[in-house]
């Protein structure tokens, strides 16, 4: 059973089948105690014997439920190195670990930040790295080309993605500079955000500059980011914050080399020099110049992508 607080999102359709069975609760903005009820009710009357609980919403509000309920098994999972975290929030989630079997985190950074900065009890957390399944086929050139000519893509430049929410967590500002850098340098790129969210619109202004020269493009939300991942060149998280990006082993997957920020977990992903390369967050020109360094060397680009890929 899959339980949303708030609506089913836009990937319900890819989950939803016989088996599962989603609930969206709708949960109203700000304390809204009914949710714990519906939740209860949910457990009761489907007989449920472990609740899973996911991001600090569902950890707050399932793991109540679940308590009240004497569900057998109570298993949490924190995604990030969660700096915005507010005092109350640490507090209640040092209260509700003492009602939580297994505390997931998705990475060491992770780990060593809730046992240090939230003081959460070191045995109760467990190091589950995030995974991906794997790539069913291997792309032949005539369906990257088909790819690249759905975007207008009719010459030979490296195309380079960005992907992820539109939040200031992910820092896109800072990857468009950098495309703006490697602009003024006169090199030929191709390059996508991919994804959506709150700040789209300011960040499409900032990067007017570059969709006008048909340098850079926003996607969207996509359902089909692995397909497109299939032309990609090079993969770019420019990142202020991470847990253990999805992102990242999604591009190593596919042979991609990643150049990413050395924050949260993304140093224990790539291996700096050998399957991509790790750069200061908010640092633009070294974010341009690691850009460059793999777009003039396509050999290096090929070799990191496969040291990915087997890693």
């Amino acid at each position: 059973f899959l339980c949303c607080l708030n609506d089913e999102g836009v990937f319900a359709d890819l989950v939803r089948d016989s088996v599962v069975k989603i609930f969206a609760l709708n949960k109203k903005r700000g304390l809204d105690l009914s949710v714990i009820g519906r939740i209860m009710k949910i457990i009761r009357e489907n007989n449920i014997q472990i609740v899973h609980t996911h991001m600090w919403g569902g950890n707050f509000w399932g793991r109540i439920a679940a308590k009240l309920t004497n569900t057998p098994v109570i298993i949490a999972t924190e995604q990030n190195v969660d700096f915005w975290k507010r005092w109350y929030q640490k507090m209640f989630d040092r209260i509700l670990s003492r009602v939580t079997d297994k505390i997931i985190v998705v990475s060491q950074q992770v780990k060593k930040f809730y046992g240090n900065n939230v003081k959460l009890p070191v045995s109760k957390m467990e190091v589950i790295y995030n995974c991906i399944p794997p790539s069913e086929k291997i792309p032949d050139k005539a369906y990257i080309q088909a790819i690249r000519n759905e975007f207008n893509i009719h010459n030979t430049n490296p195309i380079i993605v960005n992907i992820g929410r539109l939040v200031p967590q992910k820092a896109n500002h800072v990857f468009i500079e950098a495309l703006r850098i490697l602009d003024r340098k006169n090199i030929d790129f191709d390059a996508f955000i991919i994804g959506e969210g709150p700040l789209k619109e300011s960040l499409i202004r900032q990067g007017q500059d570059l969709i006008d020269k048909h340098k850079l493009t926003f996607t969207g939300l996509r359902k089909d980011v692995s397909r497109i991942l299939d032309a990609t060149d090079i993969s770019v998280l420019s990142s202020i914050t991470e847990g253990f990006s999805v992102v990242i082993c999604e591009c190593m997957e596919k042979n991609i080399p990643v150049i990413a920020t050395d924050v949260g977990g993304n140093g224990e992903q790539i291996v700096n020099g050998e399957t991509g390369y790790l750069v200061p967050p908010n640092n633009a020109e070294a974010l341009a110049n690691t850009m460059e360094k793999l777009i003039k060397d396509p050999a290096l680009a090929k070799k990191m992508g496969e040291a990915g890929h087997n890693r």
